[in-house]
């Protein structure tokens, strides 16, 4: 069996790279990253995990944007004349394109773990761009360095009233790389020859359906349950993105160093008899994942 050495890609601002054994003719994403932040309950940290796209022009500001900036205006001061928001769309402005799956806000439903519901469950939403977390926003000054803590609403859309780009609120996370657990690149399959732009496009087809409201009416939950296979949050979202997308993960997940996803697999294989259509078709996403990220490495 042939083997090569690669190094997986991490942010420009990291300096711990780590070397990896993969299969000859794998190659890893030069722009993707995916980012981890595990839920750590005794730090009382909920985490969380998404997908970044590296774009040479990130950093760079629009006028609008920039005046905005000097003269401190707060969000909901981003609007024109007739109190639309402003379209800062012909630049970055420093916000990097990336995506997650949020709960659109409270109530929760209360915990019931003797009928089968979910523990917690909420409206998701699509890098928290949701009406009730933009308006938690209305009355602060955010920017790109806006702390995870202090901004509660992303932008799903491109074009929007911030950046060019949609942003998850966590995309200030590559200023300060310390605080994320795990960043990997994902990597594509032998003979597989899609340019990295290609690989954008289908992640973000795979980010707006996944928002999308259904035929029947309905809209994508956020919950939580244990890493049960009856949860759907930003950890389901990155698995289901990366097996959807045909891209591997062998530096986590491959590695067996992802206990989410470990749980998640674990308790839909224990329902794979008794799944229903969605469920099924999570089973077999999930597999796939494990699949392509533990064959595409090797000690």
């Amino acid at each position: 069996m042939n083997w090569i050495i690669a190094k997986s890609v991490t942010s420009p601002s990291e300096s711990s790279k780590v070397i990896t054994k993969v299969r000859a003719g794998l190659r890893p994403s030069q722009k993707i990253l995916i980012r981890r932040i595990p839920v750590n309950l005794l730090l009382f940290r909920v985490g969380h995990f998404w997908v970044e796209f590296l774009h040479e022009d990130e950093s760079e500001i629009d006028e609008v944007m920039k005046n905005s900036r000097e003269r401190g205006l707060k969000e909901k001061d981003l609007v024109d004349d007739d109190e639309n928001p402003l379209q800062s769309s012909s630049k970055a402005n420093g916000f990097r394109e990336s995506y997650g799956w949020y709960p659109a806000g409270f109530p929760f439903q209360p915990m019931n773990i003797f009928n089968g519901k979910n523990i917690i469950s909420s409206d998701g939403t699509l890098n928290g761009d949701h009406p009730k977390r933009r308006k938690k926003d209305h009355n602060k000054e955010l920017t790109e360095l806006t702390p995870t803590k202090d901004r509660n609403a992303g932008r799903k859309k491109n074009n929007n009233d911030h950046s060019c780009r949609a942003f998850d609120p966590h995309q200030n996370g590559h200023f300060h790389v310390e605080k994320i657990n795990f960043t990997t690149s994902p990597y594509l399959l032998p003979n597989d020859t899609r340019n990295e732009e290609q690989i954008f496009d289908e992640i973000r087809q795979f980010a707006e359906e996944f928002d999308a409201i259904q035929p029947d009416g309905t809209h994508e939950e956020w919950s939580w349950a244990g890493d049960s296979y009856k949860e759907t949050n930003c950890h389901t979202f990155l698995f289901l993105l990366l097996a959807t997308c045909n891209l591997a993960d062998p530096d986590c997940i491959g590695l067996k160093q992802d206990r989410h996803f470990i749980r998640y697999k674990r308790s839909l294989d224990q329902r794979n008899k008794k799944a229903k259509d969605k469920t099924k078709k999570r089973i077999k996403l999930v597999q796939k994942l494990s699949d392509i990220s533990r064959k595409a490495k090797s000690e």
